[in-house]
């Protein structure tokens, strides 16, 4: 599972000026031409100006350029033009790398590595509350809370942070007033996988005690290789109401993108232990650019870094505790992360 909500940053200074921009805009330039040759330069080149993960990840862009521009001719049809460009782009191992063919012939090659998907089950998790409430389509709620039965342990449930922050301002804020009395609380992020990192700061900080640094970016802005933006520092603030007893944070490999710029900022909150698998390993922002031939890619502009300069790219971000679903026991109604969550805020 690599595919991911997130918003884009324009590598640009009226982006930086302006904040973020949606995930669906495209970024389009003068039009060259349409033959093949043509078209894997102009991705390559594309990457060489705006992908910004090139130091992170320790590769050499243009020693993968002699490697592949000789696979590459005009005589060769769009599905093996598409098939080099994909080789290429699997050096890169990145989950908010893709490439897409429209129709006729549809194609899409994702970049990232990809996980077992099942190893989640929210309907499985419903069967075990004694009240819930919920924000959103009843087959698939945006934000859900409740109880667990004879318990005094709380659950809250996003499905994605794609809403605008103010959405999360006025619902979270409401379940946990709704949660304020209950001894201790698990935040299921294993079904966020992604969003807007504005909202995911906005979360997080209902759980904050003080004022802390958890993340920094910066942005690819041309194609020499130090050319970033400044560095963008993210802070978790208290907010009023906030929810500072114990909390256990679900995580697993489905957690990516703005779930897990989320996750480094509920790190920073001493009252918070993480339970589960490791996340994706896809933090930047990915713009998408069309290319001459009328395919569609995305890449990571920024450079995501937590509050000591540590990239997570590629990896994931550990939990405390590793507890692993499998598929197969979630289909036959055991969910080990949340029992061992559950052990653990019963003192067990």
């Amino acid at each position: 599972m690599n595919r991911f909500i997130k918003t884009s940053f324009f590598t640009s200074l009226l982006v930086y000026g302006l904040g973020l921009v949606s995930c669906n805009e495209l970024m389009l330039g003068k039009e060259p031409s349409r033959i093949p040759i043509s078209t894997f330069e102009y991705l390559w080149s594309t990457f060489n100006d705006h992908y910004g993960l090139f130091e992170v990840k320790q590769l050499d862009w243009e020693e993968i350029h002699a490697e592949f521009s000789g696979q590459v001719s005009n005589q060769m049809s769009d599905d093996e033009l598409f098939d080099v460009c994909s080789e290429m782009l699997s050096r890169l191992n990145d989950g908010h790398v893709w490439l897409v063919k429209p129709n006729p012939g549809f194609r899409r090659f994702d970049s990232g590595p990809s996980y077992p998907e099942g190893t989640f089950d929210l309907d499985l998790i419903r069967e075990h509350l004694s009240e819930e409430t919920f924000f959103g389509p009843t087959e698939n709620p945006l934000v859900l809370f409740g109880r667990f039965k004879n318990t005094n342990i709380g659950y809250l449930y996003l499905d994605h942070l794609g809403e605008a922050p103010g959405f999360y301002e006025k619902h979270v804020k409401t379940a946990l007033a709704e949660l304020a009395n209950t001894d201790e609380l698990i935040l299921d992020a294993r079904g966020i996988e992604g969003g807007d990192d504005r909202s995911a700061q906005v979360v997080a900080s209902f759980f904050a005690k003080e004022t802390k640094l958890y993340m920094k970016t910066r942005f690819k802005q041309s194609a020499k290789p130090a050319d970033f933006s400044n560095w963008i520092l993210w802070e978790v603030n208290p907010k009023s109401g906030a929810y500072t007893k114990p909390v256990v944070l679900l995580t697993d490999r489905g957690t990516g993108s703005a779930g897990e710029t989320f996750t480094l900022a509920m790190r920073q909150n001493e009252t918070v232990e993480i339970i589960g698998n490791f996340t994706y390993g896809a933090f930047s922002d990915n713009p998408k650019w069309e290319l001459p031939n009328g395919w569609i890619v995305a890449m990571s502009t920024g450079d995501f870094r937590d509050q000591n300069g540590n990239s997570y790219e590629g990896i994931g971000l550990e939990p405390d505790e590793l507890m692993v679903n499998t598929p197969g026991e979630v289909s036959e109604g055991t969910d080990r992360a949340l029992t061992r969550a559950l052990s653990i805020l019963l003192g067990n």
